[in-house]
């Protein structure tokens, strides 16, 4: 039985996230507040450090958000502390073979599921009573998230959405485009061929699709096609372009005949 969550990914509900490199529990909270219903913490291209990853965390459950990170499969060592201080979730990028996808299962899930560590943290409430029962629902209660990101993961996505214990794949389209010799293409014909060759092969297992829309048309084609998770884009994208947004709004009012910029 699924729970938090995880248990709305499988219930196949609309759920909306978005990557945070920015290291900041306050922009966490933000994210919050915004009405995301998850919230992906990056430890592949940030430099976001352990105390502040462990603030970031307790930001996202103080206001109910689910917090997810990214962490690659090489820093595996680091899976363990982090679902430990309360994480719902690991994205771990880059997976290719079922091999890998088995031991991302084994690192989120304690015995008989996996081989995660026992200990009494955050993830617990601190409390030791009731052990069995309370790993128990921590086991169905985390989500294992695999990105494909190349050409060799997407031939195996139908394999390793069948992993048993994958919540869900995650489209990575701009790794994806580089692997197929066309960097940062992501609306190249044969990029958007390869995603909807991988949903396909998503949806014909118990794991969850979800993409990354860079665009509202592509939204819209997604959710015609019945997928219902999405990562809208990344925090610097959308402080960015609202900064952009925010400073071209007032550069265009005229002032005693000048024009402001």
């Amino acid at each position: 039985m699924h729970s938090g969550l995880r248990a709305r990914v499988h219930n196949r509900e609309k759920l909306l996230g978005i990557f945070c490199f920015t290291p900041s529990p306050l922009l966490v909270e933000f994210i919050a507040v915004s009405n995301y219903d998850f919230v992906i913490i990056d430890l592949e291209h940030s430099l976001t450090d352990l105390q502040t990853l462990d603030h970031m965390i307790v930001a996202a459950r103080s206001q109910g958000l689910a917090a997810w990170v990214r962490v690659p499969l090489e820093y595996s060592h680091l899976v363990l502390p982090i679902l430990d201080a309360g994480a719902s979730g690991i994205v771990f990028p880059r997976i290719q073979s079922v091999e890998q996808a088995q031991r991302a299962v084994q690192l989120c899930r304690y015995a008989p599921e996996g081989d995660r560590g026992l200990s009494v943290h955050r993830h617990l409430n601190f409390k030791s009573d009731e052990l069995a029962q309370r790993n128990q629902k921590i086991n169905d209660s985390i989500c294992v998230v695999l990105m494909i990101e190349d050409k060799e993961g997407a031939a195996n996505a139908r394999e390793l959405a069948c992993v048993k214990g994958v919540d869900v794949i995650l489209e990575g389209a701009a790794d994806l485009s580089a692997s197929l010799g066309v960097p940062w293409q992501t609306q190249h014909p044969c990029v958007k061929e390869e995603l909807q060759k991988i949903a396909a092969n998503v949806a014909s297992s118990q794991a969850q699709f979800c993409a990354i829309p860079r665009a509202v048309e592509d939204y819209q084609r997604w959710v015609e096609q019945g997928v219902s998770m999405f990562v809208l884009g990344t925090d610097r994208g959308v402080i960015r372009q609202a900064l952009q947004a925010n400073v071209n709004k007032f550069a265009e009012i005229s002032i005693a005949g000048k024009v402001l910029g």
